[in-house]
């Protein structure tokens, strides 16, 4: 395969099914990978400060060179699209929150990462909508800023457990609705559909017909309630569980 079309993608051989092998595989993928980090979450919050510091580096310099070289290539082979290329899906802002936070070392905001490192990939882990697996670089764009970064969160959870409480959902239900209202403006004006506020996939909705009957806002909000509280419960028992003998 010519290395044009590995970035441009116009040749669909091997197609991405939902629900198919490859997509359950890459599901069963991630659970796998969070139970392993689960299972030792001791020893990842015992290593030493030197070392959580460079794994964390590691983490978001190969999410840097992930999105880099997106850009590069669409660049490159003029196949950039602004309305689905720019950097406001909340996957693609949850990668560059993890990247910038870790890279100024802004410790004291890692607990938002917790948050945005399941919030943004999980909607596209399971409703997914890439063309191709396998050949394609877009796919393995998609498995490392959505799949790959999920693992990431709860490894970077362990590292540096935060406190958390119930004034950091609320900043970032505020700061998601706000940038969600100001995507929403940019759609109407760009013809574009990031954070799906204009509308949901059509492979969604023949998926889930039963979303046709309510506001899109009324769905994206359910789901970030449900997601938001359940990474909470669990973050909050996990954070005193691990610092019961040894205090922050």
């Amino acid at each position: 395969m010519m290395l044009k079309e590995f970035f441009v993608d116009e040749v669909i051989t091997i197609p991405f099914k939902l629900f198919g092998k490859t997509h359950l595989f890459l599901i069963a993928l991630v659970l796998i990978g969070l139970l392993i980090v689960y299972v030792n979450r001791k020893r990842i919050y015992g290593l030493s400060k030197s070392l959580k510091r460079k794994i964390v580096v590691v983490f978001a310099t190969i999410l840097l060179v992930n999105m880099l070289t997106l850009y590069i290539s669409s660049f490159y082979y003029q196949i950039f699209d602004y309305k689905t290329m720019l950097p406001f899906h909340l996957c693609y802002l949850a990668n560059y929150f993890y990247i910038f936070i870790v890279l100024l070392n802004k410790e004291r905001w890692y607990s938002y990462i917790y948050f945005l490192s399941f919030l943004g990939p999980i909607p596209a882990i399971i409703f997914f909508d890439v063309p191709s697996c396998w050949e394609s670089f877009n796919f393995y764009l998609y498995v490392i800023s959505h799949h790959l970064l999920v693992i990431i969160g709860l490894f970077t959870f362990y590292l540096y457990p935060k406190k958390i409480n119930w004034k950091h959902l609320l900043k970032l239900f505020i700061v998601l609705n706000i940038i969600y209202f100001l995507m929403k403006t940019f759609n109407i004006y760009f013809d574009t559909n990031y954070f799906f506020s204009e509308v949901i996939p059509p492979f969604i909705i023949e998926l889930l017909p039963f979303l046709n009957h309510f506001p899109i806002v009324i769905i994206l909000e359910v789901m970030e309630i449900i997601i938001m509280g359940g990474l909470y419960v669990f973050f909050k028992k996990q954070y005193g569980l691990l610092t019961r003998k040894h205090m922050l």
